[in-house]
C-alpha cells in the first residue's frame, strides 16, 4: 500500500513535515507562542500554544504528546479539596503547579471579541511599551532606538526568541510549545491502510504522535506534540546586577607615547583611580579624554530624542552625560564619566571619534569641574541661546508677553537643532542658517506686536511691523537690528530654502567675505546674541513708554 503513494504524500499524511517544522520552532530569532488558523473545510487547521512550568514537570509533561495547557489557560480561578473538610484556594493563575501564561486568550463571552493578552509580568520586566497603532510590544534601548519584541499579527503572537530566553532564565522555568495540526487530503482513497502513518516519539525534550483516518468523509491526520526549552543560568537573563556584569568597557585614548603612539585606558570605574587612593597605578577617574566636535552632530539631528546643552549631552530621561562642548576645536569628557553615564551602545559611538589630547579643556569647564566656580559658557551658540531665553523671560514678566511666540510642537526642537557648524559641510551650513532663520524672523509673535502698537499698512510683514514697533517706542538700534534680520532671512532663502542659481558662489563668497563657513555662522550668533541683549536691555524702557501712553 505504502508504494502508492510518493516521499511527499507520506511525509504529509504521516506527520513527517508538520513534525520537522515544530522541532525547527523556537530556534530562529522569533519564537509563535499563539497560533489559531485554518478551520472547517480548510485544508489545513493549526493552533499553536506555550506555557511556562518548573522543570520538575518534564517527566509528566513527556509521558505524552497531549497538551497540558489548552487556550485560554492562566486566568484566576479557585481548586476545591475535599479532606477531612471542604477547602477553597484561589489560584491566581488558575493552577497549583507553578505553570505560567505567556499568552492569554480571553473568552468571547458570545457577545465581545476575545482579546490576545500578553503575560505582564514579561512586560513590565522589559519596560515594553505598545505600540497603539499596531498592538505590537517594543523596546526603547538606552540610545533612543527601538525593537519590537512581541509581534500581534491577527491570531498568531511571536516574540524575539532572546527575550524568551532572558525571561526563563530569570524565572529558572521552562518554555513549552504546543502544537496541534489537522490536515485533509480529499484525494486519498479512504480505503487506505492508515496503521502504516501511526506515529509516536518521545526524547529528552520532546514529544508527539500522528494519527491518520477518516473524519467527515475525508482522509485526515492528526498530528499532536510538545517540546520544552530549558532555562539558562540565572546569570543570562541580562538584567539589573546581572547587566552590570555584562556590561562591556571600551580602552580611550588618553595621551600619546614619546612616539606619537596612542596610550590607552579602560572607562570602567571600578578600574581607574580616585581621590581616596583606589587604584593608584591607573588613571584618575578624572583624566580628560577628547573628541572630534561632530560626534555630537547625531545628537543634534535627533533633538526630539536627545538634548544637547550647554556642558551636558542627554537621551531624554535615559541617560546623562556631562562633557565639555565650550572649546571650539573639541569636545571632552571624563574617562570614569564615560563608563558610568553612557550605556554600551554610546560608548562604542564615542569611541570611533575618539582622538588623542590636543589641548586643555575650555576654561569654562575647568571652573566649572575643578573650581566648582559657574562661569558662562563662551561658545557663540550657546551665549546666543542663553541670551534668547533671557529675553523671553523678562518681556514676559514685565509685559506679559513674548516678542517670539511659542513654537509649534513640530518645531520646538529648533532651539536645541542650533548649533555652531560642526564641520565645513554644506548641509552643516544651510541647517544653522534655517534654524536662526527660524528662531529670529519666523517665530517673531506678530499678534502681540500688532496688539501693542495698533495696525499698520496693508501687506505689512513681520520685520516690518518689528522695525515699527522698536520705532514708535523709541529703541535705539533699530536700522542696525533690522539690517541683521533681514541678512539673516535673505541667507535663509538664498542658501537653505529655495534651489541654488548659477550666481550663488559669487553670492555667497561675497556674503562670506574670506570667511570659512563655521566662522561666518559663529560671527551671526555673536551679532545675534547682542542684539537679543539689547532688547532685554530695552525691556524697562519700553515698560516706561507704555506708562506714558496709559
Amino acid at each position: 500500500m505504502t508504494s502508492t503513494f510518493s516521499e511527499a504524500e507520506i511525509a504529509e499524511i504521516s506527520g513527517q513535515r508538520a513534525k520537522d517544522e515544530f522541532l525547527r520552532a523556537g530556534s530562529g530569532p522569533w519564537t509563535v507562542l499563539y497560533d489559531f488558523e485554518g478551520i472547517d473545510e480548510s485544508p489545513i487547521s493549526a493552533a499553536t500554544f506555550s506555557v511556562l512550568a518548573p522543570p520538575g514537570l518534564r517527566s509528566k509533561f513527556l509521558s505524552s504528546g497531549s497538551w497540558d495547557a489548552t487556550v485560554g489557560f492562566g486566568q484566576p480561578g479557585t481548586m476545591t479539596t475535599y479532606a477531612e473538610t471542604k477547602s477553597t484556594t484561589y489560584l491566581p493563575l488558575g493552577n497549583d503547579q507553578g505553570m505560567e501564561p505567556l499568552v492569554i486568550v480571553t473568552d468571547s463571552a458570545g457577545t465581545r471579541k476575545s482579546e490576545i493578552l500578553i503575560n505582564q509580568e514579561f512586560r513590565l520586566v522589559f519596560e515594553l511599551f505598545e505600540d497603539k497603532e499596531t498592538g505590537n510590544l517594543v523596546k526603547v534601548f538606552d540610545d533612543g532606538t527601538e525593537e519590537i519584541v512581541v509581534e500581534i499579527t491577527g491570531e498568531i503572537v511571536r516574540v524575539r526568541s532572546s527575550y524568551l530566553a532572558r525571561f526563563r532564565a530569570l524565572k529558572q522555568l521552562d518554555l513549552w510549545l504546543y502544537t496541534n495540526v489537522i490536515s485533509h487530503f480529499p484525494e486519498v482513497s479512504q480505503d487506505t491502510d492508515f496503521e502504516q502513518f501511526a506515529t509516536e516519539w518521545k526524547n529528552e525534550n520532546s514529544a508527539g504522535s500522528n494519527n491518520a483516518g477518516t473524519s467527515f468523509g475525508r482522509t485526515t491526520s492528526y498530528f499532536n506534540a510538545k517540546k520544552f526549552f530549558a532555562p539558562g543560568p540565572v546569570e543570562k537573563c541580562n538584567l539589573w546586577e546581572y547587566e552590570d556584569r555584562n556590561r562591556t568597557y571600551e580602552d580611550f585614548i588618553i595621551g600619546e607615547d614619546e612616539f606619537g603612539k596612542p596610550v590607552t585606558f579602560t572607562c570602567e570605574e571600578d578600574k581607574l583611580a580616585n581621590y581616596f587612593g583606589k587604584n593608584p597605578e591607573a588613571p584618575h577617574y578624572l583624566t580628560p579624554v577628547f573628541f572630534r566636535k561632530d560626534v555630537l552632530l547625531k545628537y543634534y539631528n535627533h533633538a526630539e530624542l536627545y538634548t544637547v546643552t550647554d556642558g551636558s549631552v542627554s537621551c531624554d530621561t535615559r541617560w546623562y552625560l556631562r562633557m565639555d562642548n565650550d572649546h571650539e576645536e573639541y569636545v571632552a569628557v571624563f574617562l570614569g564619566d564615560l563608563g558610568r553615564d553612557l550605556p554600551d551602545t554610546e560608548r562604542q559611538y564615542w569611541k570611533g571619534f575618539n582622538i588623542a589630547p590636543r589641548g586643555p579643556m575650555s576654561s569654562t569647564y575647568s571652573q566649572r569641574a575643578y573650581e566648582g566656580r559657574w562661569v558662562d559658557a563662551q561658545q557663540p551658540d550657546h551665549q546666543f541661546k542663553s541670551a534668547y531665553a533671557d529675553l523671553q523671560n523678562q518681556w514676559n514678566s514685565n509685559h506679559g508677553w513674548q516678542i517670539y511666540r511659542e513654537p509649534h510642537d513640530a518645531d520646538k526642537s529648533i532651539i536645541n537643532r542650533l548649533h555652531v557648524p560642526l564641520n565645513e559641510t554644506q548641509s552643516e551650513f544651510e541647517d544653522q542658517l534655517m534654524n536662526l532663520a527660524k528662531l529670529l524672523v519666523d517665530f517673531l509673535n506678530e499678534k502681540a506686536i500688532v496688539k501693542a502698537i495698533g495696525k499698520g499698512p496693508e501687506g505689512e510683514r513681520g520685520l516690518s511691523k518689528l522695525q515699527r514697533f522698536f520705532t514708535v517706542t523709541g529703541y535705539k538700534h533699530v536700522e542696525e537690528d533690522n539690517a541683521l534680520l533681514r541678512q539673516i532671512q535673505e541667507l535663509r532663502s538664498r542658501v537653505s530654502a529655495h534651489s541654488k542659481g548659477s550666481d550663488y558662489n559669487r553670492y555667497i563668497a561675497g556674503k562670506l567675505g574670506g570667511m570659512q563657513k563655521k566662522e561666518f555662522v559663529m560671527e551671526l550668533l555673536r551679532n545675534s546674541t547682542e542684539m537679543l541683549k539689547r532688547w532685554a536691555d530695552f525691556s524697562p524702557v519700553y515698560a516706561a513708554y507704555r506708562e506714558s501712553q496709559s
